[in-house]
């Protein structure tokens, strides 16, 4: 059962890459064990994700680096360094540095993993307003 939840999920985020071309960066803790080009040394956590995309042909492009529990900043600094021209953060807390490095207009807040957790079909419309949001 869980693992059907899970796969929806996927296929939501996948919804959004198809209707707005975006391209996936993790920003969230799934990042400490998925690597972008060692995956010899990438821990199971990070096959386990890699897997779950790869059934929905999703790949993931990055990941961002944050300085202890700035993920903000770490969003930010990945922003300033790359081509990005719309983004949007999908995540189910909002960190304490959010604000400061405004990410807020560009938070689509999920819930925490539970029954209704993770990305609802809510917040891939959301997402795909703001990705494909003219400037």
């Amino acid at each position: 059962y869980m693992q059907e939840k899970q796969d929806i999920r996927v296929k939501r985020l996948k919804e959004i890459v198809d209707k707005t071309g975006a391209q996936i960066v993790l920003t969230s803790t799934w990042k400490l064990g998925w690597e972008v080009t060692d995956k010899e040394c990438m821990k199971e956590g990070g096959k386990y994700l890699d897997r779950k995309m790869k059934r929905q042909n999703l790949t993931i492009l990055d990941k961002t680096y944050d300085q202890g529990w700035n993920r903000g900043f770490g969003i930010t600094h990945y922003l300033n360094t790359h081509d990005v021209d719309t983004w949007v953060v999908l995540d189910d807390e909002i960190f304490k540095d959010y604000e400061a490095e405004g990410i807020l207009p560009h938070l689509v807040k999920t819930n925490f993993y539970d029954e209704n957790g993770g990305i609802q079909e809510e917040h891939v419309k959301k997402a795909i307003e703001l990705l494909n949001k003219e400037d």
